[in-house]
Formats: C-alpha cells, structure tokens, sequence
C-alpha cells in the first residue's frame, strides 16, 4: 500500500509556518517587537503633549502670578523655602522661568529622542544608522538633563532667597536617586548606542564582502 509520508511532512511543515506567522505573513515575534513598540511611541507622545501643557501653565504662572492663583500655583517652593510669586520682583520670577523652561526642554528632548527610538523598533529597523543614533542622542539627553538638575538647584535656592538678608540667603547642592538614575541610564544608553554603531558598520561591511 503506498505511502505519502512526504506530502504529510509537507503539510506539518506548512502548518507550522502558518502558526508562527500572523495574517500578514510577518513571523509572529516580529508583529510583537512592532506592537509594542507602536505603543510605546504613542504613550510616549502623549507625555511629549502633557509636558508641552505643563511647561505652558509653568511660565505663565510664573510670569503671570495671577494666572498662577487661579490655577493654585500661587506659590513656588523648594524642599521648605517657600515664596509667593506676586511678592518677588520680575526679574527673579524670569530667572525662574529660564531655569524651568531649560530643565523642560532637556526632559522634551529625551523624550522625543525615546519616541524615535520607539519608531525605528516599530519600523523594524535594528541595526541601521539611525537607531544606533536615536540611542545616542537620548543617552546624551538624560545626561544632560540629570547635570542640569543637579547645578539649578542650587542656582533657584539662590534666586528664591536674593532679596532676602545676606545672612539668610540658601545654595544648597543635593543630588539625589533621580539625577543619579538618569545619569548611569544614560551613560549605559550611549554606550549601548556606540556599540549598536559598531555592530552596523560591521553587517555593512560583511554585505559588502558578500
């Protein structure tokens, strides 16, 4: 009696294709990498907005100290020195500003940086220039903003105590869990970026041989 041992294999082997690969004929790990990362690109572009929102509300409270009273941000404070904006001068309130609106845009731009990360896994694109450069800049972000942190703080305790005494006025440095964080994430980010950098340049050049 005849066999068909061949075509049966065939069709396992048909059906196993199929389980591991989705409607569109993509392997089922990749539709996953690219979910998740579509994902993470809009949640992180909702946060992009919210911050948008907040750095607006910022400056104008502080710029504006009524518009700030309405809003219950009458007063600035930091760890337990407190002042309330109609009370300091405008140029200290613009001296404020300029340290918020700073810090803000280094937290945007890594932000930013992290939703291009997130475009490029959804785009499936590994190990091409631009991902290696997309780690990169949100390593050098995340740096930078964590050294920002550090060095205004003790430029707003000055700033909020100025028109104080001489023998009251505060400059305190403290870094704590959050700059430190920010500054080993992003210095393994760079690193991780260079090596991602190396790793194209090295397929590059394997295609190249072939």
């Amino acid at each position: 009696m005849p066999t068909r041992t061949g075509s049966s294999s065939d069709a396992r082997l048909e059906i196993n294709q199929m389980t591991r690969a989705g409607s569109t004929g993509e392997p089922i790990r990749l539709q996953r990498i690219r979910f998740l990362a579509g994902s993470l690109k809009w949640g992180v572009s909702v946060c992009v907005f919210g911050l948008a929102i907040v750095t607006l509300i910022s400056v104008a409270s502080l710029l504006v100290p009524s518009f700030g009273t309405l809003l219950g941000l009458a007063t600035v404070s930091i760890d337990e020195t407190e002042r309330l904006l109609a009370e300091m001068p405008i140029g200290m309130r613009l001296a404020l500003t300029t340290l918020v609106v700073v810090t803000l845009t280094l937290l945007f731009g890594a932000l930013w940086s992290l939703r291009n990360l997130c475009l490029q896994f959804q785009n499936l694109e590994f190990f091409s220039s631009k991902t290696s450069e997309a780690i990169v800049v949100l390593g050098i972000w995340l740096i930078s903003y964590a050294l920002f942190d550090v060095a205004s703080e003790p430029v707003a305790w000055l700033i909020l105590t100025l028109d104080f005494a001489e023998g009251e006025r505060i400059v305190d440095v403290t870094v704590d869990g959050e700059e430190i964080f920010c500054m080993i994430l992003g210095a393994l980010l760079l690193l991780f970026g260079w090596i991602m950098r190396e790793a194209a340049l090295l397929a590059e050049e394997n295609r190249q041989i072939i």
